[in-house]
């Protein structure tokens, strides 16, 4: 073997070029690639998040409800809402890299995060309006519609924690496939 012949093809500064160029390029793109994987585990530890903030709002629609049913009070507080848009931003930026069946159940995710933001927005109005001027009939229908509302609440958050779970559990088609039965998660 001539060294002479592979020491002269090295040197060359096209050669040079061509391989700094190669190793600059191979960088970048597992510097992209690690990027990416870290954006996934974020993505899931920000569902872990929510999984948390779900049960801390179980435990306050659960204790609101106790304190009307036992001790006839209301106390209107607005609850803090979930961050769908990041989880959004996240899932958007590194959707190459998520199954179908992951990304189903981030939208699925998102979805019942909001709504169940929107019914403890309602709630929220309504505990206000009860704590206001009404009337006797005003007040009991309102009353028997918030105690309807913190019922549905606690079905809600129920059903999210369980598909959270499913979700950091990597069972994502169980999330978009089940067949959820409100009865399931009422209590009394």
């Amino acid at each position: 073997m001539d060294w002479t012949l592979i020491d002269r093809f090295f040197n060359n500064q096209s050669v040079g070029a061509f391989l700094g160029a190669f190793a600059a390029f191979a960088l970048v793109m597992l510097n992209d690639w690690r990027r990416d994987l870290r954006k996934v585990r974020n993505l899931r530890a920000e569902v872990e998040m929510n999984l948390a903030h779900a049960q801390g709002k179980l435990e306050t629609v659960r204790s609101n409800r106790a304190l009307m049913r036992e001790h006839n009070r209301v106390i209107p507080a607005p609850i803090l809402k979930f961050n769908t848009t990041l989880i959004r931003q996240l899932s958007a930026e590194v959707l190459d890299r998520l199954a179908l069946d992951q990304r189903r159940a981030i939208e699925a995710l998102c979805y019942t995060m909001e709504a169940t933001d929107g019914l403890l927005e309602e709630v929220y109005g309504r505990a206000k309006l009860l704590s206001g001027a009404l009337g006797q009939g005003e007040r009991m229908g309102t009353a028997n519609r918030l105690l309807i509302d913190f019922a549905d609440s606690v079905a809600n958050l129920k059903r999210l924690i369980e598909m959270c779970e499913n979700y950091v559990g990597g069972r994502y088609s169980i999330i978009v496939t089940k067949q959820y039965d409100p009865a399931q998660y009422d209590e009394p």
